[in-house]
Parts: C-alpha cells; structure tokens; sequence
C-alpha cells in the first residue's frame, strides 16, 4: 500500500504532505482543483515521464516522494535483485526534476534509473484513466490478465522456460553448423596461434625477471662505479674507512685497563670493523660477479619485443595471453568434434521441440478456454457498471508457419516466447458495432470500468497491491454509480484503491475521504488537500448532490448514505 506521499513545487502543489490507509480512498474537489496533479504526481514517481513545465513557476527543481509498504515477495525479490535492501518490506521512493533537464531517482535512498523505477512503479500501482500507465492499451498486458484469470500463468512459466532452453539450443546449433571451409579455415588461424603463443615458450614470471635484469644492466656503469668507490673508500685508500677503524682498536685496547668504561665502546668499534670488512668482501664479491655483457641486454630488448608484440595481438599481459591460448585451445577441440557435436544437438533439439510444441498447445488451450470465461465475466460486470449492449472478446491470431514444428488448428505455427501466436482484448461499445482492438476503440471513462469490471473478477489473483481510477464514473450517474462505487468498495477489500470522482455515490463509499481545494495566497494559487472528518464528508457529499446551496435534506440524505455504506 501506499502509506505516504509528499510533493513539492510540482505544477500548482507548493508543498504537500499525504498519508493514506488501506481500503476506498477517494479524492473529491471542484474541476481544476488539482486532483489530477495529484495523480500527475504519483504517474511521475512511479516512473513516468518527467516534464519540466510540471515544475512550478519560480521554483528550479519539483521533488515527488512516496513510502510503500510491500508484502509481495517477488516485488521484494526484484529490488534485492538491484541491490537495494528494504527494511521491513517498505520502499521509500524519490524522484526530483529540474529545469536544467536532470531527472534523478532514488529507491531507499540508492539512485536508480528511470527505467528501473518504471518497471518496480509496475508492480506497485496500476493506474487506470486519462494517463500513459493505462495498461489496457498494451495488448502485451491482455496476455498477463487472460493467464491470471484462466490460472494458466504456472503453464506459462513452465512453458517459457523449455522455450528460452530451446532457443539456446538453436542458437548454440547455428554457432557450430558453420560450412566445411570456414571451418577449416577456423581450425587452420586457431592452430597458428596456439603455435605462435607456445613458441614464445611464456612464463607469468619471466616478464618481470628480464625487465629487473635490463635494467640493472642499463645502469651497469653506475653501479659498478659505486661498488669501486665504495671499496676504495673503505680499504683502498690511504685513510680509508677500515684503516681508520684499525687504529681506533689499536689506540682503545691497551686503556681498557685504565678505565673500564671503554670496554664497551671497544667492543661496538670492534663489531663496526668486522662488520665493514664483511660490507667489502660482499662489495668486492659482487663486482666480481657481475657481467655488463652488451649482448645480453640485447638478448633482453629482444625477448621483451617479442612478449610485447603477443601482447597486441592477444592480451594485456602474460597471464591474459596464456588463458587466451587455452581458450583457442578449447575452441579448436570444439571445431574438431564439431560434425558429432552437431548430430548430437540436432538429436536434443528434436526431443525439445516435442516438449515445447506439447506445453506450447496446453497453453492455448487453456488461453482459449479462458477466454471464453473472461468474455462472459466482462459482460456481466460491464452491464451492472451500466454498460448495456457493449461486447467483450478476445481476438487469437496464429500466423501460420511452414517452418513451424507446433501443429494447432491444423496449422503449422512457430512459438514465441509467451506460446503461440498472439492475443488481444477487442470491445464493442455500442449494439449492432463489430468488435474492435480495446485499445482503438474504448474511451478513458470506458477503459476504466473495463479494468474496474477486469479487477472486480481478478481481484484475489492479482499481485499489483494499488489500484488508481480516474475518471470512472464518466458519463454515468445514480444507481449505476452507486453500483460503480460498490464494486470499488470490492476490490478494496483486497487491495488500497484511490478513485477521483464528482459523483456522491461514489464518494459515500470511501473508507478514507480527501478533498482537494485551491486557493489563492498573495497572487500564487496553491493546491492542498485535507483528510474529511464525518460531519465535512456529510457537507463535501451534499455539495456534490445539489451544488452550491446546500440543503438540509441533502445534508440528511449524505448522512443516511455514508451511514448505510
């Protein structure tokens, strides 16, 4: 449900601050008080398109917020899938616009794409009026309705799952059923670079070994030149470091006896004198060990050219060309057992076919009995919504396939991902009109009531936990209306419902009554809206009957109204 709504600078809407129960929430108000923006509001929050003009004038920037409480644990399902936590099943959403044209949305306080809210603002509200969330002019969405209501969506699910194993199938046999020369071809370049890679002969290691040792030897001469003077600094030289330290110890040694505290500095200059006669053995050692021999640097240059040059051909470094060369590896064993691999999935895809073409016609089986069902449930709700004459259907086309490998209606037919062919809902309004695709055909008022008559008999089917009606009651009035709200009232057992009417039948159903006014405050006009208490219901519900005067017989017939319902 949604608990919570918050606008701010949005069209006429300065700031405004809902929060809605469950059940029949109904909005009543004058024409042009801004009930509609309030839908506006809630259409952009749950990723409808965002326009700057909605943006009140002088602001830069409209800010929409919303707290839904959900219990459906595929929705949840969906937003842990974005990496988004909800704590206790609750979803915070914000949208902000701006007239720069920046358009950012946040889902518990993680931003998301336009596109993510879309598909999450989906399975939180349908939203059913003069709107582009008008789902009934999808005919993708009459698919979604017949196999809620036929109980088929398990058969479906079933079936898509065979048919993407299938599709991948296909696919991966298209892959391999490449012609004889492409294919020696392939196995010719694939050998070639396997030859090339293993000839280099690479270790994940060597690369930085060489790479030290070139550069040790492109800095021979200063280093043998540090290793000399520092020789010669410590013995070679008349003054030399050890010589120095050689007569410290002579001139130390025999004072010891004289007094005892220079022992110890003996002692250290002493373990230094050892210390540096092993630094000059090591010193002298090294420069003996060492080779500056030009070739091999050489030799170095060389190998780093090579490894660098499969390094453009194959990978970023060593390690990335060595897993390319198994991969050529592995695709080349493919290659070879590629006529084998072929016969065997050619084999798996037959059998494949057989499950898919058998769950494929159970499926539209069900569709087709479903529908008739749908057709006669439709009509039914429709005429007690004063909808006398109209016609519902549900139009199949199977477009015949000679390729195809699903034998229904003795035709051949190729499955899509949903099953067979493709389905649409079509309505004749009016007694003695053919019936035509809902979508052409149906005005916004009638759209509503189809969906109102849809969602009356999916009620405990569907997920979708808000429903939102404008303009249901267009072109109705008394009883029908009444009959109207009591269908409303209905699906409010099961689901939150928000209904925008001018009808006093309508209204006196709610659980929750808002009136949306305007009003005009130092030359700015703002929209606000307010929770009704019962005796404003009683005075809301009368103006609605007779007007601006208001009577006390349309006062007492208000009460006996909201007290009946």
């Amino acid at each position: 449900m949604l608990k919570e709504i918050k606008i701010q600078n949005f069209a006429i809407i300065e700031n405004l601050l809902v929060n809605f129960e469950t059940g029949l929430n109904v909005l009543t108000g004058e024409t042009g008080a801004g009930k509609s923006i309030i839908i506006d509001a809630l259409n952009l929050l749950l990723g409808g398109r965002a326009d700057t003009d909605s943006i009140r004038t002088g602001e830069t920037t409209a800010l929409v917020e919303g707290i839904f409480q959900i219990s459906n644990e595929d929705t949840l399902a969906m937003v842990q899938e974005i990496g988004i936590e909800s704590v206790d099943g609750e979803l915070h959403i914000k949208r902000q616009i701006s007239n720069s044209g920046k358009n950012r949305c946040f889902l518990n306080d993680s931003q998301i794409t336009v596109s993510t809210l879309a598909k999450i603002g989906n399975r939180l509200v349908d939203l059913h009026g003069q709107h582009d969330h008008q789902t009934l002019l999808h005919p993708e969405i009459h698919v979604d309705l017949l196999d809620l209501f036929g109980k088929s969506k398990q058969s479906r699910d079933t079936f898509n799952k065979e048919f993407i194993e299938y599709q991948n199938q296909v696919k991966t046999l298209q892959s391999l059923d490449t012609n004889e020369k492409e294919r020696l071809q392939r196995e010719e370049f694939l050998g070639f670079q396997i030859s090339e890679i293993d000839a280099a002969n690479l270790s994940k290691e060597e690369e930085e070994e060489i790479k030290e040792e070139k550069n040790k030897l492109r800095h021979s001469e200063k280093i043998r030149s540090a290793l000399q003077q520092s020789q010669t600094l410590l013995s070679e030289q008349s003054g030399s470091i050890l010589e120095s330290l050689r007569q410290i110890l002579k001139d130390l040694e025999p004072l010891i006896e004289v007094d005892k505290e220079l022992d110890s500095i003996f002692q250290r200059s002493q373990s230094a004198f050892y210390e540096l006669e092993e630094v000059e053995d090591a010193l002298r050692s090294h420069d003996r060990s060492l080779d500056f021999n030009p070739e091999r640097l050489e030799e170095i240059e060389d190998r780093l050219a090579e490894i660098n040059g499969l390094k453009r051909k194959y990978g970023n470094d060593v390690s990335e060309i060595l897993t390319k060369r198994d991969q050529f590896a592995a695709e080349l064993e493919k290659l070879a057992g590629n006529e084998e691999n072929i016969n065997n999935l050619a084999k798996e895809i037959e059998k494949k076919e057989k499950i898919v073409a058998k769950l494929a016609i159970e499926l539209a089986d069900m569709r087709e009995i479903g529908a008739k069902a749908l057709k006669q449930g439709v009509e039914k709700e429709l005429k007690e919504l004063h909808m006398n004459g109209v016609r519902f259907g549900v139009d199949f086309n199977y477009p015949p396939d000679p390729q195809g490998f699903v034998q229904y209606h003795r035709e051949k037919l190729k499955p899509t991902s949903i099953g067979l062919g493709t389905l649409e809902f079509l309505f004749s309004p009016n007694p003695g009109e053919e019936l035509r695709p809902l979508a052409k055909i149906a005005s916004g008022g009638e759209l509503s009531r189809i969906m109102l008559a849809l969602k009356s008999i999916l009620n405990k089917q569907d997920t979708i936990p808000v429903m939102i009606f404008d303009e249901v009651d267009t072109g109705i009035g008394g009883r029908i209306a009444e009959k109207v709200g009591t269908k409303l009232k209905k699906v409010a057992e099961t689901k939150q419902v928000f209904c925008i009417t001018h009808l006093p039948q309508i209204a006196g159903m709610a659980s929750t009554h808002f009136r949306v006014e305007k009003n005009v405050q130092g030359k700015r006009t703002r929209a606000g809206i307010r929770q009704l208490e019962f005796a404003e219901r009683v005075e809301e519900l009368a103006r609605m009957s007779s007007g601006e005067k208001i009577t006390e017989a349309s006062l007492q017939h208000a009460r006996e109204f909201i007290s009946d319902h």
